[in-house]
């Protein structure tokens, strides 16, 4: 308790709700076509594809940008049920709602109190042009994948290497948050406290587990501080 320096954020679904957008991504897609059932379908067949393609990459160490990954869900989606949009348009809507996605309520007064008390860094899987910029306006450093050619818990596990390196501190004096077995998995194997923010009441299914759980990012000051 108390002996953390640096404090390491997940974006989605850590910092912002993507949860928002996801309707408004298939309205602009489907247009006339569109109906709550049918994205909700969709919705969940690319995000089955992009964990299949992401998971293969991971397991031949090969780095797959995350635009390159959505473009080719996006086609396999559209010749199934015979959709007429391209593709990249497509890629284009999805990383812009992505960008508009929403604090949740307690993000904003989170990162306030966390920048005058920590060093802060935000750690995402994703292409930089798809991240919300707010992060601009802190004194937050970003490590992305499209930056280091690397995906948390990845082969050479790069993403959580760069922050220690980054920092200079000994690993244990870093705490990453985020929702995914990617974030806890990549950030203890690089020696990194993990804590799994857990929204919705998930159960873990791995064998290693986090070190912390926590329902709400102002949980976290009961470990921090």
């Amino acid at each position: 308790m108390g002996s953390f320096e640096v404090i390491s954020l997940d974006m989605f679904q850590t910092l912002v709700n993507v949860e928002s957008r996801r309707e408004q991504i298939w309205k602009r897609i489907l247009q006339e076509s569109y109906t709550y059932e049918i994205a909700c379908q969709h919705g969940r067949s690319l995000l089955s594809h992009y964990y299949s393609v992401s998971t293969e990459a991971r397991k031949s160490n090969q780095f797959v940008l995350t635009s390159d990954i959505y473009r080719s869900s996006f086609e396999r989606i559209f010749m199934n049920h015979n959709i007429s949009y391209d593709s990249l348009a497509a890629v284009d809507i999805l990383f812009q709602e992505h960008r508009l996605s929403a604090f949740y309520e307690e993000t904003e007064a989170v990162l306030e109190r966390l920048i005058k008390e920590f060093q802060v860094c935000i750690v995402s899987d994703t292409d930089i042009v798809m991240l919300p910029d707010f992060y601009k306006n802190y004194p937050i450093h970003l490590f992305a994948s499209e930056q280091y050619q690397s995906y948390k818990n990845d082969h050479d596990n790069k993403m959580f290497k760069e922050v220690i390196q980054h920092y200079g501190v000994d690993p244990c004096k870093v705490i990453h948050i985020g929702d995914t077995a990617s974030d806890v998995l990549g950030a203890k194997r690089a020696g990194i406290t993990a804590c799994w923010i857990n929204r919705d009441q998930q159960p873990w299914n791995q064998d290693i587990k986090p070190d912390y759980i926590i329902k709400s990012l102002d949980e976290l000051f009961q470990i921090v501080v």
